[in-house]
């Protein structure tokens, strides 16, 4: 484009140099014309008056027949040859009165000079241009005249040279002034050209669409991004109106013309209809753009800039999918929940109807995760999703909020038996087998079902309503139901309260070990103790463990719980050192959240070293149902606390699995026969025979009998008839803090008979 620009630029300058030349040129070869003839006349007579005051003596004389002359006809000739010598005249001829030739001269092609008779008159005309004829008067009488032969060949020819100096003089000037024309347009419109170039290039090379219209919509260009989308030729959208293409935004595109837009700029998401009627959804900008200031002459076009934004508007519900969708099951995850319920309760308030929330928590999922790995839950949860989708209504909404739990709004519920019902189906419903791998699962659901606004007003409380209940399920037995009740919720504030006021016991070491005795049956002797925590609550209260070591093993604060008990021991069984107890053993109850725990086994090793006690001196208790749960990692952990150089002690055994043959597997020192266990055997009954038969067996691999809860003399009674040789219970003490403990009147055995 800047080339052609730039030879039509030189053609210009060049043609309107030549028009300018050859103006100059007629003009200058007219005036120099006019300047010339008027110059010629002068000089012709000027001439003409030289030789009629040189030749009129001597024609005079001839009338006056004087015999003196002012000049001799010698000087007049030589006079005429002197005009001859000039460039224009070439004769000259004088007359007299009545017409004869007095005399006369004309000039040769080679300049030399004749005189001049009647038969080379014809000749001396063909030779000249101009004729002029001068008369010779004296006073008022003619006495002749003179003619001049005048050539302008020579002039001609002068001119001619002249004129084509003067042009090729000009025609260099020219030249340096089309060059410097030519710098001083490019300079002034060369780069407006280029910017315009690179405009238009850029226009035609966008991706975005560009459309040009005037005031009405009809469009007089567009670029190729618009022909591209609209599947049509330029020559085909050319004329055409806008609303044909965008037909939803005629009103805007209409307010916009008639200036109601007061910005001049319109801007938003726009369905773009193709030629081949195929809505494409666009990002638009429409730019009013005034043509004039003048309101009198005022003019407005319209410009619309789009781009197709279908993979942007794919990418946003891709996104809006990761977003507000569970990857896993393609259901409705939290954030979505909880947005759908803060607006499915306003509905409800404002149509004054109810609203149940289900909180549904897959049962034994974690069984499954951990026996068979993640990708067999995945598959748990996928198929327990499309099950309850299933069952449900098209205006219910279920959504996985986290882990294994599953929400459900229901609307339009009239009353709690028909959502009891609904409820009921889904537990049915996830009860199904489901085959993983070949093989048959069975989990279960516990639902808890809360109502708005019987049970809360705002969403976040329905949900914790919801979940106190689901709650409420799993404790029933779990794989049913239960709805919200203010009971519940009680239990559950006495539930945090309690879990809240633990961990401040924690910090403010409000824990304190209990002591009782372990005596040796047949000598009435002290064996060793036992340490049970209680807790000193601000109020005054001693609490028992089986009022907050149950949560305290749900929520984990077990763990500090039972490092304290360690250290304590361990402190305990230092100071005894020093003392008359210093061969006392101690036992301390470890909870098999403790015991499992990664840290167990360092944080013990870390409180022994720290002290100069016997490791043999402190006693593990472990219950035997946390053993049954992991048999082959407690076997594993029991043999590292033996190597330590710890006591082992099973608890609770008889309320278990009580199998004697694992027996020979654990790598304990005493066996602890449980109370409830003691309490139902009498002298002769089969309990009694199955007490003999532990104990009998026990010593046999070498354990230590340790009987709990003897509380008389007919326990104390039957456990001696069994031989079994250590005890603990009422019957002796009941558990009692250190200075009571201290201070019991029981001798301590011989070290000689210590287990």
């Amino acid at each position: 484009m800047l080339s052609i620009f730039n030879s039509r630029l030189i053609i210009t300058l060049v043609i309107s140099t030549i028009l300018i030349m050859s103006l100059f040129g007629g003009i200058r070869f007219h005036l120099s014309n006019k300047s010339f003839e008027k110059n010629l006349d002068s000089l012709v007579e000027q001439t003409a008056k030289r030789i009629t005051s040189v030749v009129k003596p001597s024609i005079w004389s001839l009338y006056s027949k004087s015999v003196e002359r002012s000049f001799s006809q010698e000087f007049a000739s030589g006079v005429l040859d002197s005009e001859l010598e000039g460039d224009y005249i070439v004769g000259v001829v004088v007359y007299g009165q009545f017409g004869q030739i007095y005399m006369g001269k004309w000039k040769g092609d080679k300049g030399n000079i004749f005189s001049y008779d009647q038969s080379q008159r014809q000749k001396l005309l063909g030779y000249a241009d101009l004729l002029r004829a001068y008369p010779i008067t004296f006073d008022t009488m003619t006495l002749g005249k003179v003619e001049l032969f005048i050539d302008t060949h020579t002039f001609d020819k002068d001119q001619q040279k002249s004129l084509i100096i003067e042009l090729f003089q000009i025609a260099i000037v020219s030249l340096f002034f089309i060059f410097v024309l030519f710098y001083m347009i490019k300079r002034a419109l060369f780069e407006p050209m280029r910017k315009l170039e690179v405009a238009h290039k850029t226009f035609e090379s966008m991706t975005e669409a560009i459309v040009f219209t005037d005031g009405n919509g009809v469009i007089y260009e567009s670029n190729n991004a618009f022909e591209h989308l609209s599947e049509m030729l330029s020559e085909q959208v050319s004329g055409q109106n806008i609303n044909a293409f965008f037909p939803r935004i005629s009103e805007q595109i209409a307010r916009l013309i008639e200036h109601e837009n007061e910005h001049g700029l319109w801007q938003g998401e726009a369905d773009f209809q193709s030629g081949n009627a195929h809505v494409i959804p666009t990002w638009l900008s429409i730019s009013l753009v005034k043509t004039s200031s003048n309101k009198e002459a005022f003019r407005s076009e319209l410009v619309f800039v789009f781009q197709d934004i279908s993979e942007r508007k794919d990418a946003e519900q891709k996104l809006q999918k990761l977003a507000f969708y569970d990857a896993l099951t393609a259901q409705p995850n939290r954030q979505y929940f909880e947005e759908e319920l803060s607006t499915n309760l306003r509905l409800a308030h404002r149509q004054n109807t109810k609203l149940f929330l289900i909180f549904l928590d897959l049962d034994n999922f974690k069984h499954i995760n951990d026996a068979l790995g993640h990708e067999a839950g995945d598959q748990v949860l996928i198929e327990s999703a499309k099950r309850l989708k299933r069952r449900l209504r098209e205006t219910d909404f279920l959504s996985r909020i986290g882990g294994d739990e599953f929400t459900i709004i229901i609307n339009g519920a009239t009353d709690s038996e028909q959502v009891a019902e609904l409820a009921q189906s889904l537990i049915t419903a996830i009860s199904q087998p489901i085959v993983i791998s070949d093989s048959e699962f069975k989990v279960g659901a516990s639902l808890g079902i809360a109502i708005y606004p019987d049970d809360a007003s705002n969403a976040q409380d329905l949900i914790k309503r919801a979940d106190i209940a689901m709650y409420n399920a799993k404790d029933l037995g779990k794989n049913q139901l239960s709805f919200f009740s203010t009971d519940l919720n009680h239990k559950v504030e006495h539930y945090f309260e309690l879990r809240n006021s633990i961990d401040l016991a924690i910090r403010n070491e409000e824990f304190q070990l209990f002591y009782q005795p372990k005596v040796d049956l047949f000598t009435n002797k002290l064996q060793s103790a036992e340490g049970l925590i209680r807790w000193n609550t601000p109020n005054g209260e001693l609490m028992t463990p089986n009022s907050f070591i149950p949560l305290a093993e749900e929520t984990r604060q077990i763990i500090p719980i039972g490092q304290w008990v360690i250290e304590t021991a361990v402190q305990q069984l230092t100071q005894w050192q020093s003392t008359r107890f210093r061969e006392i053993s101690l036992s301390i109850n470890v909870s098999p959240i403790q015991f499992y725990s990664d840290d167990f086994i360092g944080h013990l090793q870390a409180t022994l070293a720290k002290s100069a006690i016997k490791p043999s001196l402190l006693e593990i208790e472990i219950t035997e149902s946390a053993i049954i749960s992991d048999t082959e990692k407690a076997i594993a952990i029991l043999y590292e606390l033996k190597d330590i150089g710890v006591k082992l002690s099973l608890d609770d055994f008889g309320t278990g699995y009580s199998s004697l043959s694992y027996l020979q597997r654990l790598p304990v020192d005493i066996l602890k026969i449980d109370r409830s266990f003691i309490i139902g055997a009498k002298q002769g009954n089969v309990s009694s025979k199955i007490l003999a038969t532990i104990i009998s067996l026990a010593q046999e691999l070498f354990i230590d009998v340790v009987a709990e809860g003897i509380e008389d003399e007919e326990n104390l009674a039957l456990l001696k008839s069994h031989n079994c040789r250590l005890g603990q219970g009422y019957y002796f003490s009941r558990p009692l803090p250190i200075e009571q403990f201290e201070d019991l009147n029981i001798p301590i055995n011989d070290v000689s008979n210590k287990v």
